[in-house]
């Protein structure tokens, strides 16, 4: 995200909600961030605080929230940003985008544009208690019925009551949550469809296959892909079109769908760029930069945006499989040598890929390696 807004030429100031206050990570050493900041998730009113002191006397900042808890806050202080600041929303109505990040909904919408969801029962932990449906059909798939109030741990398949009952307990031990429980459907292809929309008009350039996905944690997230040129199912991006259309969100946008026998089935809409987004960024389509045209009313040229199929590879993820012990250096390599595009070197911007090296592949990277894989060893 910095680099694409970065080449679009607007300066870049970074705030970090991750980590420990005080340090930078390999993002800050791209030349196009000008400054690096930090505020804590989970404390809200932190975050707004400092995004308050960096509003401009002589012109509105933009803002473009990277991940679901910053997407949220933003949604949740529209009355008291809207003045200064330019930023994703619907309509500029307050909780608008909070109340779509509900999956239940998002399927319900889905159904109404004619996509295909998977059969789903809704489960409201409260007060580390909650009721199972009877309804239930097994084998299910649990998740967050809203991203940003829970995690990915407990995302897993459950062939029956008891295998489900131990996750809900799990949850219900650490938070409220309303779980959505998804009727398991085995995945053949899992596939992101990055967009944006002016509340207009909609753009979905491509499709990504993920190919390899990361494990521990970065369980779910692409670490190798396929990006497939838009007119290989032009029917389907045609319909998800449709269904970003009939939302009325300025912003852009991540679909995440799955193939199962042939059918292509929704799973859900995320409310900001997918991890994947430089890959299209990186094939020629700066679809951030159509985001920051749109604010600033610009007309969209539509006439050409077509990519070649291409393969990419998120080096980070890759990297911390192998840090972890999923892969060896040696795999490791092969996949990046494998891929056209990758997500952290770059000719152009190299400040972040020579910082990464440095921490990564030192006699100091390699030996925390060691040590990591060597603990995990005697744990097993």
């Amino acid at each position: 995200m910095i680099r694409a807004v970065g080449m679009a030429g607007y300066d870049v100031t970074v705030i970090r909600t991750h980590g420990l206050p005080g340090t930078k990570e390999i993002d800050g050493y791209s030349k196009y961030v000008k400054e690096y900041l930090f505020a804590k998730e989970p404390n809200r009113d932190e975050l707004i605080s400092l995004l308050l002191t960096l509003k401009s006397s002589r012109e509105k900042t933009i803002i473009i929230p990277v991940d679901d808890y910053a997407a949220s806050t933003i949604d949740e202080h529209i009355e008291l940003l809207k003045s200064d600041f330019l930023f994703p929303s619907i309509n500029l109505e307050q909780g608008a985008v909070n109340r779509l990040m509900d999956k239940n909904l998002q399927k319900q919408l889905a159904r109404q544009t004619g996509l295909s969801v998977s059969e789903g029962w809704v489960v409201d932990i409260k007060n580390h208690s909650y009721t199972l449906p009877s309804d239930i059909v097994y084998p299910v798939f649990p998740k967050p019925q809203i991203s940003f109030r829970g995690n990915k741990r407990c995302m897993r398949k459950c062939s029956n009551e008891l295998a489900l009952r131990s996750v809900l307990n799990e949850v219900a031990s650490q938070r409220d949550c309303p779980m959505l429980l998804e009727r398991y459907i085995k995945i053949d292809k899992e596939y992101a469809l990055l967009g944006v929309s002016n509340g207009e008009d909609v753009v979905i350039p491509a499709m990504i296959q993920m190919l390899e996905s990361g494990k521990g944690p970065h369980h779910g997230v692409t670490l190798r892909g396929r990006i497939l040129p838009s007119h290989t199912q032009e029917g389907f991006i045609n319909q998800l079109k449709q269904f970003v259309q009939k939302l009325h969100f300025k912003g852009l946008f991540d679909i995440d769908v799955y193939e199962s026998g042939g059918v292509f089935y929704f799973n859900e809409l995320n409310l900001r760029f997918g991890a994947s987004g430089y890959a299209i960024t990186a094939s020629g389509i700066n679809l951030p930069k159509f985001f920051l045209d749109s604010l600033k009313g610009v007309r969209w040229n539509l006439a050409d945006l077509s990519v070649k199929e291409t393969y990419f590879v998120n080096e980070k993820v890759a990297y911390d499989d192998y840090f972890n012990g999923y892969l060896s250096l040696a795999d490791y390599k092969k996949r990046v040598s494998q891929s056209d595009i990758k997500f952290i070197e770059s000719a152009e911007d190299n400040g972040p890929f020579k910082e990464f090296k440095l921490r990564s592949f030192s006699i100091k990277g390699r030996l925390k390696r060691y040590i990591r894989v060597f603990v995990k060893h005697l744990r097993s």
